[in-house]
Order: structure tokens, then sequence, then C-alpha cells
């Protein structure tokens, strides 16, 4: 499997090669910095940062066939944590990701380090986008940001499939594990509503942790409307639902209710039931204010997040 990644990304690096010969036009980058500064209080007693982080999202075309995109997050509330697990794969890092994509026709090929292909909508939202108290468990402990390569295939401007090969967030080291998780990846996007799925198997020492995930979300108005089911048959891990409603009225206001439930089958972890809403404000173009409260079974007090959003794109 890792000869295949190489050969994959020697002919990648043989494309960009050959289109920068052939295209004078270089890459045109578009640079955008994301600042969030938070005050997240999990209970009565200890008060935390959140999701305060500074992120850098660089995205260009190297030709009319292959592009870039990479997301750096710079800073967070614990930085040492995010550079201490530079060269591991089971803890997030300052390198969130980083690749290549190279499209002929109705296909296209990925490599570099991406996302796990995840069929859940909560899943494709940029951590700086999400909220902590508000996530699922799946959310909040799985490190999708892994090395590898998928190979997509797009039949028409609604329609995308997708299989997938990468490290596993299982494995303390990229590729010295030798663990890696594979994904079989769908999506289609109508007017109304727009249904997104996957398998997963994601390798461990002795096993392999087997999932199956679907999200469905439907528009109506200024409503839309998101249920992600997430199906495990790991032993302990959970079974997922978790169903939101956003009402937008308007480009600046926005005001989100969400529930979620997420089942265990182990006795080494209680089920969880978390729930909350969140408002957002866009006082300008660039900039978000927001205030949340939740509510968490594995908490014993209500959950309290306000802060600020700062995006500027060079």
């Amino acid at each position: 499997m890792k000869r295949l990644l190489l050969l994959t990304a020697a002919l990648l690096l043989g494309s960009l090669a050959h289109s920068q010969e052939a295209d004078d036009r270089g890459s045109l980058a578009e640079v955008t910095f994301v600042a969030r500064a938070e005050y997240s209080s999990y209970d009565d007693e200890c008060h935390y940062l959140g999701n305060s982080s500074f992120y850098a999202f660089v995205d260009g075309e190297l030709s009319d066939n292959l592009s870039y995109s990479a997301c750096l997050h710079l800073l967070g509330s614990d930085p040492a944590y995010l550079y201490q697990g530079t060269l591991r794969s089971d803890q997030t890092n300052w390198l969130d990701w980083a690749y290549l994509t190279y499209e002929f026709g109705q296909f296209s090929v990925e490599l570099g380090k991406n996302p796990i292909k995840w069929g859940a909508f909560e899943m494709q939202k940029d951590d700086v986008d999400s909220w902590y108290e508000l996530a699922s468990t799946t959310w909040n402990e799985t490190v999708v940001y892994q090395w590898g390569g998928t190979l997509g295939w797009s039949p028409s401007e609604s329609t995308y499939l997708g299989v997938q090969m990468t490290t596993s967030p299982y494995g303390e080291k990229p590729f010295g594990s030798g663990l890696w998780a594979w994904s079989l990846s769908g999506m289609w996007e109508g007017d109304a509503l727009s249904v997104l799925g996957s398998l997963n198997s994601m390798q461990y020492d002795g096993g392999s942790d087997n999932r199956g995930n679907v999200g469905v979300r439907a528009f109506a108005g200024d409503f839309t409307f998101t249920l992600d089911n997430s199906l495990s048959f790991a032993e302990g891990a959970p079974t997922q639902h978790q169903l939101s409603a956003c009402w937008t009225p308007s480009e600046k206001i926005s005001l989100t209710g969400l529930a979620g439930y997420d089942r265990f089958a182990s006795d080494l972890l209680e089920d969880r039931i978390y729930g909350g809403l969140v408002g957002c404000w866009n006082p300008f173009e660039n900039l978000r204010v927001h205030a949340l409260a939740a509510y968490d079974t594995w908490y014993e007090s209500p959950l309290l997040n306000i802060g600020v959003t700062w995006r500027i794109t060079l």
C-alpha cells in the first residue's frame, strides 16, 4: 500500500513539473488568516480558552487541472500540544491538511494529508467553525487528519463517489505503525435535500474499527435541518445520532439548536446526551461574534461559551 501511495505521489509530481513547463502563469494563491478567541466554562471551578486558535488557510492552482490546499493550525489554547505531536498520527498537530488535487475528466486524485472521508455533515466543517460543547464524541476524539490518497468520481455536479486509503488515527506514527484506514464515501446535493454517506474501517492493534455513517440535510426557506447518524461495529465504540436546526433570517444572524445522543456498547463509558443553542452575529463580513449555552450529561453544570472570530483573505 505504501508503494501505491509513493507511485501516486510520483505521478502527481511529474504532472506538476509538466504543468509548470506548459503554463507560465504559476500559482495564484489565496491565503486566509482566521483568529478565534473565546471563553468556555465547563463547570463552576474550571475555565478554559475552548477553541481559541489561529489558522492559516492556503489554496491555489498550479495548472488547469492541478490545485493544492493547506490548513495550518498555528496556535491553539494549548500551543505545546500542537507541536509536540508533529510526527504522530494519533494526535492533532499544527498541520491539519496539505494535499494536491489532480482532476482529469470526471475523476480526481488527492494525495497528501487530508481529512478522512466521513459520512456526517458535522465532520465537513472546519474546526474553526465548530463547537466543542456541541460536538459528538467522534468529532472530539478522532484524529481525522491523516496521510494518504483519494480517488474521486463526479459523474455530475451534484454527485460524488470516493475511495480513500489513509494512515489510521489509532497508529502512533503515520507510516511506522503499519496501521491503515479505508473509506468508501458518497454525496448527493440537491436544491432542497443533500445526502452524505460513508463506510469506514480503521485499523488498530488487533482489529479494526468499522463504521457506517449517513447524514441528511434539508433546506426550507431560512431553515436548514441536519441529521447525522453513525453506527459502529467495534466493541465499546459509540452509536451516534445528532439533529440540528439552523435559522438564518439574514446574512448577519444565525441561531442553531442541536441535540445529540452517543450510545456506548460498553460498561466503561455511560451513554452521553447533549444539546444546546448557539447564536452568531456578523456585524461585519469578516467578524463573527458568538454565544453558546449547552448541557451535557457528562458534566455537572451547564456549558457556556462566548467569543469572536476574525477572518481576513489576502
